[in-house]
């Protein structure tokens, strides 16, 4: 234990200790890198492990249990889609916002039963029962015909317009990544800063103590 202790504290994620902390890992038993952890909650994480269901359980609160590999790997890809992934501290701002706008990983599909979306014209939604199909799924919330296609279209997978559902459960991240682009995100979490993510994401301040609480622990486990 002396020497993880030790290993951590120059930790400074320069690309060699990131190589040299992933052989680390690799050599350990689980039994100690989870005694390490439980520790020492501001453990480095590597990029190649930034998010994984350990890495989640630290974020949430929750069980690692409740995390899969799968929502891991969407959420890397979303990371490395939109750029965020070689930017750490911007990467805590994305992920804070996610972490409140979806209860700590709670909810991936809209509450409501999405009815107030039919025959929304401009989500596109022009056909009896696209309102609750194409309703609010995914870490941002995708919502409607016209964004869905958008979507199925980038990814390529026809399963996409199954609806709310299907896109919850395989793109929870990735459903995120045109918007995230579109709204240029990153730029604005490294050239404005949290609050002013908060706002493009929220629209306004609206659970600003809660995402700012939430930003306080992503740097802890991510930085």
């Amino acid at each position: 234990m002396t020497f993880l202790i030790d290993a951590a504290k120059y930790y400074k994620e320069l690309p060699h200790q990131d190589a040299a902390w992933r052989w680390f890992e690799g050599q350990l038993p689980e039994y100690l890198l989870d005694e390490f952890r439980e520790r020492f909650r501001d453990a480095p994480v590597s990029s190649s492990q930034l998010i994984t269901p350990e890495v989640f359980e630290r974020l949430t609160g929750y069980s690692r249990d409740l995390f899969s590999q799968e929502e891991c790997d969407d959420c890397m890809k979303m990371l490395k889609e939109t750029g965020f992934i070689k930017h750490r501290e911007a990467t805590c701002m994305l992920m804070a916002n996610i972490l409140h706008e979806t209860g700590n990983m709670r909810w991936l599909k809209e509450l409501s039963s999405g009815w107030s979306y039919e025959s929304r014209a401009d989500l596109g939604n022009d056909q009896p029962g696209d309102g609750p199909r194409f309703k609010g799924a995914g870490v941002l919330q995708l919502t409607g015909r016209y964004n869905y296609s958008r979507l199925s279209k980038a990814l390529r997978d026809r399963r996409v317009m199954e609806g709310c559902d299907y896109v919850a459960s395989t793109y929870p991240f990735r459903s995120a990544v045109i918007w995230i682009r579109e709204n240029n995100l990153l730029t604005i979490a490294k050239t404005k800063g949290f609050e002013a993510v908060c706002v493009r994401i929220n629209g306004g301040y609206n659970g600003y103590e809660d995402r700012l609480a939430k930003y306080s622990v992503c740097k802890s486990v991510l930085m």
